[in-house]
């Protein structure tokens, strides 16, 4: 394999034949990353913003475990990461769509992509591996590309990163869509070359590397971006974002829809990346990452915040009253479409309760039937369903009521 190119964040090789691909793309070559640092050396400015970012990561957390429905606030992130990363990948599905696919009990979903589908059983299968103190290598990157293939339903046994036990990518990579006149960087070919930087990436993730978190996150996921070892990598590197997040304890749950903000700043991270890599923008890709972490967590503050206001008007409504229906009102502040049966597994009462609580919610405005059947119902929360088709809330009514007083939030 002949070199191309200058060496600076790493080195350059003679493109691949790729049908499609824009001329300047092919004439900079495919791309191969250096080895990650085990120290790092920024700006001043640059630790503040990684600083900064992760306190908010905290109060997020701290939100979020408060929630009376955590467990629907979670779904909710999940979809919308899996929604907006497919979206990256050139695979659309409407909001309401993934909701109602998501359903338990539901006999008729509307048409959801099968790739979707892939996508949040790769997400669910990768956060319980990682819950489940698993580690983040290369072996369980392959499988969850198996997974998101079709081959495969779910995580095999664990195995070291042995060469010969990876999934190895068989053919050319790009950043940039799934159509090649989408590329802005070629990724290196198959080889030795990809497989040895795909083992110092994977050693490199469990290194203790002397850096911000945040830091360590986004070098992390970049480099296995660019590297793109396995099948799928596109995704996978947005979800390594999330992994690597909930593995260093800073969340406790994955709340945080990365690949939403992704989605929303695709063109400025194209630059980001193509700045880091022609011109080592170190700096520059970390701002930004930290100061997209930063502004999620601030849209997610945001919609806890509304949605528990959303909560205290539903259940003025229903007065002075200690029943189960207190306990399913607050759990639906986070779920804009339900059924009885997901209310009855959620709150932990039998499904003919939870019917008999939604002819209340019903007559009382707080939800209305989306197919109008008397059996296998499924419901809407109109004013959550609001908040949740706005997606990326405006900016907060002010810093301080975002992450001022923790109290005003529970």
């Amino acid at each position: 394999m002949s070199e191309a190119g200058p060496r600076k964040m790493g080195r350059w090789f003679a493109a691949p034949e790729i049908d499609g691909l824009p001329e300047r793309v092919r004439s900079a070559g495919a791309f191969l990353p250096n080895p990650l640092p085990s120290t790092l050396r920024l700006n001043p400015p640059t630790y503040r913003i990684l600083a900064e970012a992760e306190q908010a990561l905290g109060r997020l957390d701290e939100a979020a475990a408060r929630l009376s429905n955590r467990a629907g606030l979670v779904r909710l992130a999940q979809l919308r990461d899996v929604r907006s990363s497919g979206e990256l990948g050139g695979i659309h599905a409407g909001l309401r769509e993934m909701l109602m696919a998501d359903l338990p009990g539901v006999v008729e979903t509307p048409e959801v992509d099968g790739k979707l589908v892939r996508y949040l059983r790769a997400n669910d299968a990768a956060l319980a591996w990682v819950a489940g103190g698993g580690p983040i290598n290369l072996v369980l990157l392959g499988q969850l590309g198996a997974i998101l293939d079709g081959a495969r339903e779910r995580l095999g046994a664990y195995a070291e990163d042995e060469v010969s036990e990876v999934a190895w990518r068989t053919g050319p990579g790009w950043l940039g869509g799934p159509d090649p006149r989408e590329a802005y960087l070629i990724t290196v070919p198959p080889g030795a070359e990809l497989q040895t930087g795909g083992v110092q990436w994977s050693a490199w993730v469990d290194s203790g590397c002397e850096a911000p978190l945040l830091a360590r996150v986004a070098l992390g996921h970049y480099q296995l971006a660019v590297l793109s070892p396995v099948a799928h990598s596109g995704h996978l590197s947005r979800l390594y974002i999330t992994l690597a997040l909930l593995r260093s304890g800073a969340l406790r749950d994955a709340v945080l829809p990365v690949s939403e903000w992704l989605s929303r700043h695709r063109d400025e991270y194209r630059d980001r990346i193509l700045r880091l890599v022609h011109g080592a923008d170190v700096d520059g890709f970390l701002v930004f990452f930290a100061s997209g972490i930063a502004e999620l967590c601030r849209s997610q503050m945001q919609f806890i915040l509304r949605a528990e206001r959303l909560c205290e008007r539903h259940l003025d409504r229903l007065g002075k009253r200690m029943d189960g229906i207190v306990r399913v009102t607050r759990d639906l502040a986070a779920t804009p479409v339900t059924t009885n049966l997901q209310i009855a597994q959620r709150s932990g009462i039998s499904v003919q309760h939870a019917a008999n609580l939604t002819k209340q919610l019903k007559r009382m405005g707080v939800i209305r039937s989306l197919n109008g059947k008397a059996y296998r119902q499924v419901f809407l929360v109109p004013d959550v369903m609001d908040l949740f088709e706005l997606s990326y809330p405006g900016p907060p009514d002010s810093d301080d009521e975002v992450f001022g007083d923790p109290a005003g939030i529970g």
